[in-house]
């Protein structure tokens, strides 16, 4: 009997951990698939969490970066610098990076081992960022300094790769990797029960619009809430994740409890892995705003996690119009608003009720899912790179 191909080792590093940043298991999945061990070298997650992303896939946390001094910070960089030295001596056939910061301990081996660099954070600098957050912005531009020394490149959206080369000088276009998920074509789940837990038992016959993520000002959480409020429709239910106790939390609050029927809103903090897979997996329409009014780069070059698992799990998007954007509605899986104000995502959001209120949707979201918007299609150009290395 043939013996089973010897899978070859790949390192994956991130700052900010694959439950807050999904497509890093989107990838992990995807090489895993290619005959690769894949170990992921990350910090804790926001929030404990038990979710497997399956066999062949290891996550190493490090300890809370986050809400910690600067001391213990650096103390916890330190340590992360340390053992990406030592699971180099593992000899895996690459490092694939997705932050700047882990971007700068995989290319301390670049000379040893190739280093991909497909980033999920926009490292900009100027000199207003370096009075207020100097150590970030000096890592953003160490990293920029240091692209040509990456084996591959990619970002998650044409503009972003296009505004690299240019930030960087670089003589090649990076790759583009649209930030998405993993497809499973025969995934079973049991999230129903995981579901009915979460929210209450008058939500679970009801179509649910939802809203995963941060909560803040440039994410329009707030014209979300005034929207649904406008929309005023009984058989539908608005579920936001990601709550803080912060001003701007707080008047979010206020705004749903001012709500005709307040028990219609269901404001929840961050949530585990696995739960957010069970809303994902039982709503209908997923709100996925930005504004862009800001000048900042940030704002004008967005390539939202949420889209590829809203579309994953078969919800229709509402979001804001937006050179991004707009290739979703031409797919037919998203409708989106003219601008930020609550009224306009309001008649957004009621011709997504409507769509949604029977399953005649879902096959055109599944075919766009498994032709383009999967990270098996997206990821070809770094599955080829890999192919490449002895």
């Amino acid at each position: 009997m043939m013996e089973a191909k010897q899978r070859k080792k790949l390192l994956l590093l991130t700052l900010v951990h694959p439950d807050f940043l999904p497509p890093v298991y989107a990838i992990a999945q995807t090489l895993r698939d290619f005959n690769y061990d894949v170990h992921i070298l990350t910090f804790d997650s926001l929030v404990p969490s038990d979710f497997n992303p399956g066999a062949h896939i290891s996550v190493e946390p490090l300890g809370q970066h986050h809400k910690v001094g600067t001391l213990e910070r650096f103390k916890l960089k330190g340590k992360f610098s340390g053992r990406v030295k030592q699971l180099v001596n593992d000899a895996p056939q690459a490092i694939i990076a997705f932050c700047p910061f882990s971007y700068l301990q995989a290319i301390k081996h670049h000379g040893e081992i190739p280093v991909c660099y497909v980033a999920m954070e926009i490292a900009n600098y100027s000199f207003e960022g370096f009075k207020r957050s100097p150590f970030t912005q000096l890592g953003n531009y160490r990293a920029i300094k240091q692209l040509h020394k990456a084996a591959f490149l990619a970002n998650p959206s044409v503009q972003r790769s296009a505004w690299m080369a240019g930030r960087a000088n670089l003589q090649n276009m990076p790759f583009t990797i649209l930030n998405t998920s993993y497809y499973e074509p025969k995934h079973e789940s049991n999230s129903v029960e995981t579901f009915r837990n979460l929210l209450p038992l008058d939500y679970h016959d009801k179509q649910i619009i939802l809203y995963t993520g941060n909560v803040n000002y440039m994410l329009c959480v707030k014209e979300l809430v005034q929207a649904f409020v406008l929309l005023d429709n009984a058989n539908t239910r608005l579920v936001v994740t990601g709550m803080k106790d912060n001003d701007y939390c707080n008047e979010i609050r206020q705004i749903a409890a001012s709500h005709r029927c307040p028990e219609h809103i269901k404001l929840l903090p961050y949530v585990t892995r696995n739960e957010l897979i069970a809303l994902q997996e039982n709503s209908h329409v997923g709100a996925c705003l930005f504004r862009e009014e800001s000048k900042t780069i940030n704002a004008k070059m967005i390539a939202p996690n949420k889209l590829g698992e809203y579309l994953n799990k078969g919800l229709f998007v509402v979001g804001v119009r937006s050179e991004f954007m707009m290739q979703f509605e031409h797919a037919g899986v998203a409708y989106l608003a003219a601008g930020t104000q609550p009224v306009d995502i309001t008649e957004e959001l009621k011709r997504a009720v409507a769509t949604t209120s029977n399953n005649s949707f879902k096959a055109r979201i599944s075919s766009f899912i498994q032709n383009e918007f999967c990270m098996q299609q997206q990821a070809k150009p770094l599955i080829h790179f890999l192919s490449t290395l002895k």
